[in-house]
């Protein structure tokens, strides 16, 4: 409990988290508001699958911004040395990094859950006094807004595993941010190149964003459950990795 409550201190009191949480929450909710005003409901409007695809797809943007908070927890304390006093503290590091994974794994999941249901709120209210009702018993809605909140949880294991591995925060950031956006896009067009196109639907990340929308197309996408566990597994073997290594490097 001691080392609970003194990592909760750590990332609570730390600016830049909340700076990052609270650009997290209100993009999504920002955007979702915006959308439902200015939605034409006289040609089709907007479905309970559009609000929920509407909601997931801007809560992948705070995901990363959740699991850069998760990096930042970290590779700050390497970064200006407040790490040492912690292991001096709790000479066994393994209890501290659990501690610190479950801490952002907790925060990832409740902010994300907060973020879709204000949107998903705010979007109803909305849309109700322009004649357009939705529900979230509608075709599979809460599946795609948990898968939402699964992979907050996810990025922060991946973000966190990246920062216990490289120990710096700009660096870790850079290939946090990077990894979907430019590293596995292109192992898939090196894939493409080679014939290896099945090949794509392995790459982790990737696999996480897929599982986000239906969980179904086929053999093409790993889809809903296992998209997620590819990642999840990436993350946890990060994390594994990154732990080891931790034993036998210097704070």
């Amino acid at each position: 409990m001691n080392v609970l409550r003194s990592e909760w201190i750590k990332l609570r009191t730390v600016l830049v988290h909340w700076v990052l949480v609270l650009i997290a929450v209100a993009f999504p909710v920002v955007v979702t508001v915006l959308v439902s005003i200015f939605a034409d409901v006289d040609f089709g409007g907007m479905s309970s699958r559009d609000v929920a695809d509407l909601i997931v797809g801007l809560s992948i943007v705070s995901s990363m911004l959740l699991g850069t908070t998760a990096a930042i927890s970290l590779t700050s304390e390497y970064t200006h040395n407040t790490i040492r006093p912690t292991y001096a503290a709790n000479p066994r590091r393994l209890k501290v990094v659990l501690v610190k994974v479950a801490l952002n794994t907790v925060v990832a999941i409740v902010v994300l859950a907060v973020i879709e249901v204000v949107s998903w709120v705010a979007a109803s209210m909305i849309l109700s006094s322009r004649d357009t009702d939705i529900s979230l018993g509608d075709d599979q809605v809460l599946a795609y807004l948990a898968s939402g909140v699964v992979l907050a949880a996810l990025v922060s294991w991946f973000g966190f595993g990246l920062g216990l591995l490289i120990r710096n925060s700009p660096a870790t950031i850079s290939v946090l941010l990077l990894w979907p956006l430019l590293i596995e896009g292109l192992l898939a067009v090196m894939f493409a190149l080679v014939n290896w196109d099945g090949a794509v639907k392995w790459l982790p990340y990737s696999a996480a964003l897929s599982a986000t929308g239906s969980g179904e197309g086929g053999s093409d996408v790993l889809g809903r459950p296992g998209g997620q566990l590819l990642f999840a597994a990436v993350g946890a073997g990060l994390i594994v990795a990154g732990t080891l290594l931790d034993q036998r490097r210097d704070a």
